[in-house]
């Protein structure tokens, strides 16, 4: 901050005018005066403020600290007052409702997925049960090819010694003759 001075003092025959001068003088050692006090008060200001300041941040801390500790551990409704109390058994309440009405639906998401279970074995038992007999079936005709196949065979090979007989024979009359 500049300090406002006149723009000059006026000419005397040594000089300026001392009674101006001195008058002037004590102007701004009072102006300055009143700035420092002005200054040193702010400065304590500022410091009582950054006390409080430093002070209010660690209630701060210490609350959030509680609040932090308070929200971890359950509250006991012995340990606080009657609305506190009443607030804490309506909440317990609304927990235990919601806790009950949640194991509702996990019992009933069990008994649908067992239902969906038995269901599916039973499909599975069907199914099951008519590839097997589609597999007998399929067993029996395999079973009556190969009996018809091992019958042919046998007529074949039947037919096959009785011709090879023959061609014996007549191998043996032509070579006899």
């Amino acid at each position: 901050m500049t300090l406002p001075l006149p723009e000059s003092f006026a000419l005397t025959l040594r000089g300026y005018d001392r009674d101006q001068v001195d008058e002037r003088i004590d102007e701004l050692l009072t102006e300055i005066g009143l700035l420092t006090a002005d200054r040193d008060a702010a400065v304590a200001e500022a410091e009582t403020l950054a006390r409080r300041l430093e002070e209010a941040r660690s209630a701060n801390a210490a609350l959030r600290a509680r609040a932090d500790r308070l929200c971890r551990t359950p509250a006991d409704p012995a340990a606080v007052g009657d609305r506190v109390r009443h607030l804490l058994e309506l909440a317990h309440a609304e927990a235990d409702g919601v806790v009950a009405a949640a194991r509702q639906r996990g019992a009933a998401i069990v008994r649908e997925a067992e239902d969906t279970a038995a269901r599916k074995l039973e499909d599975a038992r069907v199914h099951a049960a008519r590839e097997i007999e589609h597999a007998r079936h399929r067993v029996e005709y395999l079973a009556a090819t190969e009996r018809r196949t091992a019958d042919r065979l046998r007529k074949i090979d039947a037919f096959l010694a009785e011709a090879a007989e023959l061609l014996e024979a007549d191998t043996r009359l032509h070579a006899a003759a």
